[in-house]
């Protein structure tokens, strides 16, 4: 009996860092993602004054499509409250770009910029968040 116990002890520890390491990657690729997008989005309006164009369109839709898979796995392993700014974010985002208001585009991309750095300190595997 003794030994079924010990087994049953290892796949126990076992499957905690499984989890571990993946929450690491999904959420960490997901948070990561949507900086890289807001990057991008940033570098296509610098000296632009009308971000109702085609191009930036399509940066902002790939922007949006890959938050929404990523949220949809993040969902599973982390409280959908602690990430739902982004998504929020990324919303007026869109009906900043349709009203053409540059001021707001770029204070929504600064926002999504924040919260992903924010998440990414908090929400990450690292030993303070453990203790």
């Amino acid at each position: 009996m003794r030994i079924f116990s010990k087994v049953m002890l290892v796949i126990i520890f076992l499957f905690l860092i499984a989890i571990s390491i993946v929450e690491e990657v999904v959420v960490t690729g997901g948070l990561c993602d949507a900086m890289t997008d807001c990057l991008y989005l940033e570098n296509l309006t610098d000296e632009k004054e009308d971000v109702r164009t085609l191009q930036i369109a399509l940066a902002v839709d790939d922007l949006e499509y890959h938050w929404k898979n990523n949220e949809s796995a993040m969902c599973y392993l982390v409280n959908h409250k602690n990430i739902q700014e982004i998504g929020l974010e990324i919303s007026k985002l869109k009906v900043y770009q349709k009203e053409n208001d540059l001021k707001e585009f770029r204070a929504c991309l600064d926002s999504i910029k924040f919260y992903s750095q924010s998440y990414l300190h908090f929400m990450g595997a690292n030993l303070h968040n453990v203790l």
